[in-house]
């Protein structure tokens, strides 16, 4: 196994853990704008106590380049999230398909890379896409 595949794999079970914990606190009555702001906080401070502790030197150069790219990230993870719990927490939806839509977002990127980076998919991608929607359309029947 690749370092890369363990990462994903690690990933996997933590943004598992993270659609659970996001659905935990929606029953507790904790969801909304204030609640993805103090998670995206509390996740930056842990991720900058990471880097630090790593002593990565903070890119100010690549950064200062590409600020409208990274107000993109922020902008679209932050509503995301907030579109996500709110799912989660409305009636007649449960997490499990409110999470398995919106974990489909490789397809959404995969799409935008094509369109706009020239990517191209090889054909076992192109089935993998296609095994997705046909997955995601499956959990909206009952």
């Amino acid at each position: 196994m690749t370092q890369g595949m363990l990462f994903a794999l690690l990933s996997l079970l933590l943004y598992g853990v993270w659609g659970f914990a996001y659905k935990l606190l929606s029953l507790k009555g904790i969801h909304g704008e204030w609640a993805v702001a103090l998670v995206m906080l509390l996740g930056a401070a842990i991720s900058a106590a990471i880097a630090l502790a790593r002593s990565d030197p903070l890119p100010l150069g690549k950064m200062a380049g590409n600020l409208p790219w990274l107000i993109l990230v922020a902008l679209s993870g932050a509503v995301g999230n907030i579109f996500l719990i709110k799912a989660m927490s409305t009636q007649g939806l449960g997490s499990g398909v409110a999470l398995a839509v919106s974990g489909a977002y490789p397809l959404v990127a995969a799409l935008l890379a094509f369109l706009f980076l020239g990517e191209q998919l090889a054909g076992i991608q192109a089935i993998g896409i296609a095994a997705i929607i046909f997955g995601v359309g499956m959990l909206t029947f009952k």
